[in-house]
Parts: structure tokens; sequence; C-alpha cells
């Protein structure tokens, strides 16, 4: 006999919902209330290739969904600007997207590899607030913070990094209670 023939139906579902929310081992750390980022991170990524920044080239992603970001050889990349750490070229990749927020506010970039990351707004860096990452987590390999401006292109800067994919999301930060 099996055991979900013999626990009654509210039983049932408070199980499915807490094995819905269970995190996996080593991004049941994080300081931050990450839980919209994991959310988005355990669905199924859709492919993207970056732009090289040249004119015309521009890749769009939207808030909220889970990319897999396919990325370009650093070395032919037009980055939008001086990146926000020195980084080696040798045989890194790189690349950039654009996006947009609906309004000012605080915002979060995740991403599954240990590419630097800038968001650059015409042409400068956007100063990121704080960054967390946790080892042993099978999600996300770093989530960084930012104030965003709202109605005007941003770009979010790929470099430094060896892996030629990476999965990448970007969420609002709920308001706190």
């Amino acid at each position: 006999m099996r055991l979900k023939n013999l626990l009654p139906a509210p039983l049932l579902l408070l199980a499915g919902a807490l094995n819905a929310q269970s995190l996996p081992v080593g991004c049941d750390t994080f300081s931050w209330d990450v839980a919209d980022e994991l959310a988005v991170l355990r669905t199924e990524p859709r492919p993207i290739i970056v732009s090289d920044g040249s004119p015309g080239s521009e890749v769009r992603i939207e808030l909220g969904s889970f990319r897999r970001a396919i990325l370009r050889p650093q070395a032919e990349v037009r980055l939008a600007a001086r990146p926000g750490k020195p980084m080696l070229e040798d045989d890194a990749s790189g690349g950039l997207l654009t996006f947009r927020v609906p309004e000012d506010g605080r915002y979060r970039v995740s991403i599954t590899t240990g590419h630097w990351i800038d968001v650059v707004d015409n042409g400068q860096v956007v100063r990121s607030l704080d960054f967390q990452g946790r080892r042993g987590c099978p999600l996300v390999h770093k989530i960084v913070e930012y104030d965003l401006p709202a109605g005007r292109d941003l770009q979010l800067q790929f470099i430094g990094g060896a892996a030629l994919e990476s999965g990448v999301a970007i969420t609002r930060v709920r308001a706190r209670k």
C-alpha cells in the first residue's frame, strides 16, 4: 500500500508545498531573502546568444526570466564600459545583454558562473550595493544587488570567465515589511 493513500488530503498538500519550497543543500544559508531569485533559477533556462557590443547587435533579457547566456570570446566583445575590476583576457568569454526595469529601485542579477558582471548605464558602470555567493549551491554562483533607474536601456556586461555559457536572471528586490 502506498503512503499517499494513507495520508489525508490536507497533509498531502502541505507535504507538496514544503517539498516545492525546500532548497538544495548549500542554497539555504544566504543572509538575504533570495527566494525569488532561487525560484527563477529553478526554472528551465532558455538560450540566448549575447551581443558582441557592435552597433545594432543589442540582445534583450526580460526581468524575471532565466536565460542561458551563450557567451563570446572576450577579445571579440566591445565592452559598454571599462570593467569595474581589471580582468585577464586569455581565453576568457564575455558579452552584453540589454534590459530595462519598470521602476526605479533595487534589483539583483544572479549568475551561475564566476564571470565578473557590471551593469552599465549610459557608458558608466553602476556601483553594486552588495553581493552574495554560496559555495556548494548548485543553483547560483553569485547574486549582485544594484539600485537601478527606470525608463532607459541598461547593459549587463559579462567578462573574465572561462565558461562559455552562464545562467542569468534579473529580479526586483521585494520591499521589506
